[in-house]
């Protein structure tokens, strides 16, 4: 369950209703249930951003406190995975 206000939309609704749920998300997150429970959400663009912003951070702040990173190979194999995930 989310922690955050969202707008529900029945999985069947968000089907028929693309249009309304896609505006609905830009102006907060959206909740896609099945069956009484959660199977996905959908957020801005702007919202994502944020998302990798506070995950990336958190990442950076666990590598300084335990002193331990990836090499440079799988730096680069995270990064492109996480970058290039919207394709």
């Amino acid at each position: 369950m989310s922690k955050l206000q969202t707008v529900t939309f029945d999985a069947s609704e968000a089907k028929n209703k693309f249009g309304a749920m896609i505006d609905a998300a830009q102006r907060r997150p959206v909740t896609i249930k099945r069956r009484g429970r959660p199977v996905a959400f959908v957020v801005s663009p702007t919202d994502m951003e944020t998302i990798e912003d506070i995950w990336l951070g958190a990442r950076a702040m666990e590598i300084m406190r335990t002193q331990k990173s990836l090499g440079v190979k799988e730096t680069r194999k995270f990064f492109d995975k996480v970058l290039h995930a919207r394709n």
